[in-house]
């Protein structure tokens, strides 16, 4: 039998959970799941970006099959809005 279940960091996107953060417009709490690097904070409604550090969807070569074909495109267009959207701001 394998212990093996994929890369070990793929974790936080195969195997959600909240995070909780305090939204950095009203200071009100907000929950924020880990494989969602955008969320609406519920006190005024504006969107909050998580920070995220590199991972492996960004550079391997399995990471579509590894975290799923669904997960990894939608993903993948939260971080090109997100990038598109910083590029303007800048």
């Amino acid at each position: 039998m394998s212990l093996f279940k994929g890369c070990p960091g793929a974790v936080n996107f195969r195997e959600v959970r909240p995070d909780y953060i305090d939204c950095p417009f009203c200071g009100a709490e907000m929950e924020v799941w880990s494989d969602e690097p955008v969320a609406k904070c519920p006190a005024c409604d504006r969107e909050v970006t998580q920070s995220r550090d590199a991972s492996c969807i960004d550079w391997c070569a399995y990471a579509r099959e590894c975290v799923g074909h669904e997960k990894y495109e939608r993903l993948m267009i939260m971080l090109e809005d997100m990038a598109a959207e910083a590029e303007s701001d800048a």
